[in-house]
């Protein structure tokens, strides 16, 4: 579904207030300081797909902030932003950086935040949840506050397939959509791995890796019933002990994290069409236990499997 939404011909000061609401049903609760309290120009397209909301936005200098009592862990969100015309000012998790034309950068919405531009701007931005991310890489937070290039390789793929996405999410089916959706998170996340940096720190340098091996190692075997913490331990040749010490300071288990990874694939693969029933997505995705697959599922989503193949359909 296409929404624009323009402050062009409302009342003098009315866009401020309008601006705001057409934001906050965007992308989630912000507060906004105008740089001109006297005017504002501002136009936004919005394309709701299955699994990702994509916009096309252009204002005039604006700042937004992310405040505490504004974050949820009820709906975690990441927006992914590429500027087309001028830099952007960001800060969040203690990191401060400008992302200029020609990259990206991702905003998570479980912290607070602030992201300004001084000069009119063209942004495009990509919302996605955050489950979606992290059953591809992990913790989304680390990627967070950092300037990923789109001028070359996997990111400027990534860059170029979200304005294809804009060009052609109209009209096809629901299905398709989903698969489009999947496509431009998957190419998110190779772009992510690609150009991601390791913090300076050699204790985190040394973690990072392992943890990195042990991902890379989760995803190559997700779907395999006995991917247990165990095997994933020994063939990533580090102790049990370690590889959940590893973890400790990650938001799930070694075990909770495979399981979302799996919840997370088996819902994509629902809504693009890739499962036909309850039982290909519980046992193609790793789950040996049909009844517990759905239970967890629900939790996870808000819906049984069963009601989104019907929905789908």
């Amino acid at each position: 579904m296409h929404q624009h939404f323009s402050t062009h011909g409302l009342a003098p000061h009315h866009e401020f207030s309008y601006w705001r609401d057409v934001i906050d049903g965007t992308y989630f609760h912000l507060q906004l300081d105008f740089k001109n309290d006297d005017h504002f120009d501002g136009q936004l397209d919005k394309w709701e797909l299955p699994t990702v909301c994509l916009s096309r936005l252009e204002s005039s200098p604006l700042k937004y902030k992310r405040l505490r009592q504004q974050c949820q862990h009820l709906d975690r969100q990441v927006l992914v932003t590429v500027p087309v015309t001028s830099e952007v000012e960001f800060s969040q998790l203690g990191r401060h950086m400008r992302c200029l034309p020609g990259q990206f950068l991702l905003e998570y919405s479980d912290e607070p935040y602030e992201f300004s531009y001084g000069r009119d701007n063209l942004l495009w931005v990509l919302k996605l949840p955050e489950s979606a991310l992290q059953a591809r890489l992990g913790n989304a937070s680390r990627y967070c506050a950092r300037a990923y290039d789109a001028q070359e390789g996997v990111g400027q793929l990534f860059r170029d397939y979200v304005q294809l996405l804009a060009a052609h999410c109209a009209n096809p089916s629901p299905t398709a959509q989903a698969l489009m959706g999947a496509q431009v998170v998957d190419l998110l996340a190779l772009a992510l791995r690609e150009n991601g940096e390791i913090e300076s720190d050699h204790t985190t340098v040394v973690r990072s890796a392992h943890l990195a091996r042990v991902e890379a190692y989760i995803r190559a075997h997700l779907f395999e019933a006995d991917l247990t913490p165990a095997r994933i331990a020994q063939a990533c040749g580090i102790s049990l002990r370690y590889l959940h010490a590893l973890f400790q300071h990650e938001e799930r288990s070694v075990a909770e994290s495979v399981r979302a990874r799996r919840l997370q694939a088996a819902y994509e693969q629902i809504l693009t069409g890739a499962c036909e029933s309850v039982a290909s997505a519980a046992y193609g995705t790793g789950f040996g236990d049909q009844a517990q697959f759905s239970r967890l599922f629900r939790q996870e989503f808000g819906i049984n499997p069963s009601d989104l193949i019907k929905r789908r359909k």
